[in-house]
């Protein structure tokens, strides 16, 4: 649905422009208080875990003081002097009220006495407190891991005798399984703390569903590769157990080795609560605060902007409807007084208004001057803008119609002196006409006799090409028998150059027989008495090896003059082969010329035909244009008349020169007039073909 009211379009776009805005400023809050409250947790838990690792510092510190308070009592020295486990072990129980463990060695590192068990007799050479102090004399502090593998904070000293000589050494150490120490975490810094063995929860605050502490869990693989593997600390928003926290994580590295990880973890559940909290009250102001901006833009729009420029439409369509207070009265003005720009729309159409009216009256007012034959009045009204086109177009009109009328009673006086000049002039025609017919009739004989003569000659030109025709053809025929008979010569003369080439082979074979018997006869003579016989037949092979060859010598010469005559009567053949070809063509062309002078005879004696018939045409022409004439100087006459009836109507208009006018033009239904006869229908007709001389 399209809305057509402008002050709703613009309360529905600040409408959009205030969601917007609300929307943005939530997001902005949000955010913002989203990265305060991650902010602020992540700086508690690194707080609280700085804390957590300050108070396992404290519980070393403080088993170690402790350790040393204990082996400077007389009491235990002596009890150790002494061997005396039971006061001892009465000694120790005054000073490990606040402590987990105490054990006591002798300078052999076997246990005299565990304040925690019973269990004595056994060798503490392997742990470094014990082993440390016992060498040096130093005690030591540590975070490690007991026999067992449970986590202890430990102090150790050596216990010396009167003469400074040690005689054995005592550690006192804390628990981290006890949850008082987790617990003691939490209630100073607020936050959740956790002791991890490992990758295991060893002890923690964290509660479950069922009121457990959650020991014995494993932590995430992210955290244990960042904390354990890369010992690194690390923070993080993470939901543990169903509840949000932000942690931070630092490993327990005792020796190098990381044996576990601390844990301090802040909750965030509230703080997000009271996020969302804060983003419903501001949502909720920002959409109270919106509403009232519409309301206030809407009630303005329709106040200021809606209802003036309704007004100002309606005036705009009664505008467009031509109402414009020229034929009847009508309002001007428009009921909008603001100073704005509305306001100056309104005042600037009230303006339009009163000026289109007077345009407008202005045009009727020349119109109507026009009506009334007045073509002297120009319009002077000061129209302003392209509307000076509208009367520069109107003064154009009436200086137009004033010039052309004064033309047209100009015309009218020639018109009717011209008349009288075409009504002599088509007499004259007309006696013309009648000498032109007899001079056409003796060029049509003429005329005839040149057809029958050139008829004669297209006829006598037919019968040459005929005869040319037939002469071609015994020339074609007897140039392709010469071609023939060269042909032949041409066969001949290859075929005397195989039988030369014959010849000459039947030479080289005499010759190599002649070697051959001679060869033969240098044999035999070296046979002696035994080659006499073989001598004579290879004489006799010599004597016709040599006859032989001169008869293949002969037979090559008399072939060899065959040839050159084959070639001669070839050539001759040749030339008298391209003579024929020569008389051919010369034949062609006479035919070819001759067939043009009889095709051109035939199209001259047809065009003679045409003439004859463009003369005959001429002739009847001649004669309509002499029963024309006579018609045309009646209708001159009548041309003079309607020019005098022209005058009087002009005389109607009141022009810049005469500067009069009748009051009422007259009737056409009065004026009288004559119709122009028709040419009389003779008995002949013009013909519109394409063998038509001419048209008249």
């Amino acid at each position: 649905m399209r809305i057509k009211s402008l002050g709703l379009k613009v309360s529905l776009i600040v409408a959009m422009m205030v969601a917007a805005i609300i929307v943005i400023i939530v997001l902005i809050v949000s955010a913002q208080s989203t990265a305060v409250i991650l902010d602020l947790t992540e700086k508690e838990a690194a707080a609280a875990n700085v804390s957590f690792s300050k108070q396992m510092e404290g519980l070393k510190n403080e088993a170690a003081t402790t350790a040393k308070i204990i082996s400077y009592s007389n009491v235990v020295v002596d009890a150790i002097i002494n061997t005396d486990v039971a006061a001892l072990k009465t000694a120790l129980m005054s000073y490990g009220e606040n402590l987990d463990t105490v054990t006591v060695c002798d300078r052999s590192g076997i246990v005299l006495v565990r304040m925690q068990s019973d269990v004595k007799g056994d060798s503490v050479l392997s742990s470094v407190s014990f082993s440390t102090a016992l060498d040096t004399g130093i005690g030591t502090t540590t975070l490690g891991k007991t026999a067992d593998g449970d986590l202890i904070a430990q102090g150790s000293a050596a216990i010396r005798d009167g003469n400074g000589d040690i005689i054995g050494a005592v550690t006192c150490g804390h628990d981290l399984s006890n949850p008082r120490y987790v617990d003691e975490v939490k209630d100073y810094t607020g936050s959740e703390v956790t002791i991890f063995h490992g990758d295991t929860r060893y002890m923690t605050t964290i509660i479950d569903e069922n009121g457990d502490r959650v020991i014995g869990t494993k932590a995430s693989d992210m955290v244990i590769d960042v904390v354990i593997n890369q010992r690194q600390g690390h923070g993080l928003q993470i939901n543990l157990f169903g509840k949000e926290y932000y942690a931070y994580y630092s490993p327990l590295i005792v020796d190098n080795e990381v044996i576990g990880m601390l844990f301090n973890g802040v909750h965030i559940d509230g703080a997000l609560a009271d996020q969302k909290a804060m983003m419903s009250i501001v949502l909720t102001v920002g959409i109270i605060c919106g509403i009232v901006c519409i309301a206030m833009v809407f009630m303005f729009n329709i106040l200021a902007v809606s209802r003036p420029l309704k007004k100002i439409g309606i005036f705009a369509q009664k505008i467009k409807s031509g109402d414009i207070g020229v034929s009847s009265s009508s309002a001007s003005t428009i009921d909008v007084r603001s100073s704005d720009e509305v306001g100056m729309m309104a005042r600037e159409l009230e303006q339009a208004y009163t000026q289109l009216r007077g345009y407008v009256g202005e045009i009727r007012d020349r119109m109507q001057g026009l009506a009334n034959g007045d073509l002297t009045t120009e319009s002077e009204y000061e129209f302003q803008g392209d509307f000076v086109l509208i009367k520069d177009s109107i003064n154009d009109h009436i200086r137009n119609l004033n010039n052309t009328m004064t033309e047209i009673n100009s015309s009218s006086n020639q018109v009717s002196a011209g008349a009288k000049h075409i009504a002599d002039g088509a007499q004259s025609l007309a006696q013309g006409s009648t000498e032109q017919a007899s001079s056409i009739e003796e060029l049509s004989a003429s005329i005839a006799e040149i057809a029958e003569r050139t008829k004669a000659n297209a006829a006598i030109a037919d019968k040459t090409a005929k005869l040319s025709l037939t002469i071609k053809e015994n020339a074609e025929k007897g140039s392709s028998q010469m071609d023939d008979m060269i042909t032949a010569v041409n066969e001949i003369h290859a075929a005397s150059k195989s039988i030369s080439k014959i010849i000459k082979t039947i030479d080289d074979i005499a010759f190599q027989t002649n070697i051959l018997a001679l060869n033969a006869a240098v044999e035999a003579a070296r046979a002696g008495q035994h080659g006499k016989g073989f001598a004579v037949v290879a004489e006799e092979v010599r004597n016709l090896a040599s006859k032989s060859a001169e008869a293949a010598k002969d037979t090559g010469d008399k072939i060899q003059n065959s040839m050159n005559k084959a070639e001669l009567g070839t050539r001759i053949a040749g030339e008298n082969a391209e003579s024929l070809k020569g008389i051919v063509v010369g034949i062609n062309e006479s035919s070819q010329l001759i067939a043009e002078i009889a095709s051109a005879s035939e199209q001259q004696s047809l065009g003679i035909a045409q003439i004859n018939t463009g003369i005959d045409q001429v002739a009847q022409v001649i004669q309509q244009n002499s029963a024309t004439a006579e018609e045309e100087a009646a209708a001159s006459e009548e041309m003079s008349g309607q020019s005098d009836i022209l005058q009087q109507l002009i005389a109607q208009f009141r022009l810049k020169d005469s500067g009069e006018m009748y009051q009422s033009l007259p009737s056409m239904e009065n004026t009288p007039t004559k119709r122009i006869a028709p040419p009389k229908n003779d008995d002949f007709s013009l013909s519109d073909n394409s063998r038509s001389f001419g048209k008249y």
